[in-house]
């Protein structure tokens, strides 16, 4: 059993402010926090960590940044080998600025250039591809590579060039903010006809299985006729920086150690908040341990 994630890696720099920011004006930052970064590299360290034989095919520059996030993928246990390293490139990097008011995060990232190659695929054939949309030629080649695995789509914003993807995921697992820029409906928590109407229209991208995520107001999915909504666990967020990666790689986990729809998706949103509780993308990955904990501290009943 293994997981194999495709898409980007990051070099993230966060900086927490306690004051809204203006132009033109200096700011003295004491604290700055460096780790990994990426939804796809953040995935495969969550499952990783989690005991899953995991693979990531993304790429890194041969520059400090490139070679301290192979350092943390490794010291998760993450199969590299699969990982293009390029003496050409520079290191995709993201500046984070945290509002510690809040939690908020604003990003600012250099994404590498598309670059359609072949891939070294990893030695073992996988369960589940986890697919952020960033290395798409690679996303689009493991459909026909493996076409047993169960395929997922983590998808924070709509772009229309990657709808052959989107089409053919069997998970669809999308942010709010991608259903309302697809289907023009804002879901409002008090009035479940656009619940409703926004499946209705996400259907129409992918007949398969539709998870939105709604941030701090939980979870939702449809299950034959059926919408379901999971709500937000409660947490003390200092900053969402991964979440999304977090709550996408414990759904792979979760596929891969067949739990049932509804337990995937509480199982990934405990994972979540437990996140927004640290400073940090990467750093704030919980260890399965600790969601047990959780678990077991709000009496869930639900085997991890």
């Amino acid at each position: 059993m293994s997981i194999l994630c495709i898409g980007q890696a990051v070099y993230d720099i966060t900086f927490p402010v306690d004051t809204p920011i203006v132009e033109n004006q200096k700011y003295r930052i004491p604290q700055r926090i460096e780790c990994m970064g990426g939804p796809a590299a953040n995935a495969a360290y969550l499952c990783a960590l989690w005991g899953s034989r995991t693979s990531l095919i993304s790429r890194i520059g041969n520059d400090l940044f490139g070679k301290k996030i192979l350092e943390q993928l490794e010291s998760a246990g993450v199969d590299a080998s699969s990982l293009k390293v390029d003496d050409q490139l520079a290191t995709s990097i993201s500046s984070i600025i945290v509002n510690q008011e809040n939690g908020h995060r604003t990003i600012l990232n250099t994404p590498l250039p598309p670059e359609n190659y072949e891939p070294d695929w990893p030695d073992h054939s996988p369960n589940v591809v986890l697919m952020d949309g960033y290395e798409k030629e690679c996303a689009l080649q493991a459909f026909q590579k493996y076409p047993t695995a169960i395929t997922l789509m983590d998808a924070g914003t709509f772009k229309p060039e990657l709808l052959d993807i989107i089409e053919a995921v069997d998970y669809l697992v999308c942010s709010k903010d991608f259903a309302y820029q697809y289907s023009g409906i804002a879901i409002d928590m008090n009035h479940q006809e656009t619940w409703r109407d926004t499946f209705s229209k996400l259907e129409k991208i992918n007949p398969n299985t539709i998870v939105v995520t709604l941030g701090s107001d939980g979870a939702m999915y449809k299950k034959e006729d059926t919408i379901y909504y999971i709500p937000a666990f409660r947490a003390d967020t200092v900053d969402t920086t991964g979440a999304g990666d977090i709550f996408h790689g414990a759904f792979a986990y979760c596929l891969e150690n067949h739990f049932s729809l509804k337990d995937t998706v509480r199982i990934a949103s405990l994972a979540a908040s437990i996140s927004v509780e640290t400073l940090g993308g990467q750093l704030s990955i919980p260890s399965l341990e600790s969601v047990r904990n959780k678990r077991d501290e709000l009496g869930l009943e639900m085997d991890i």
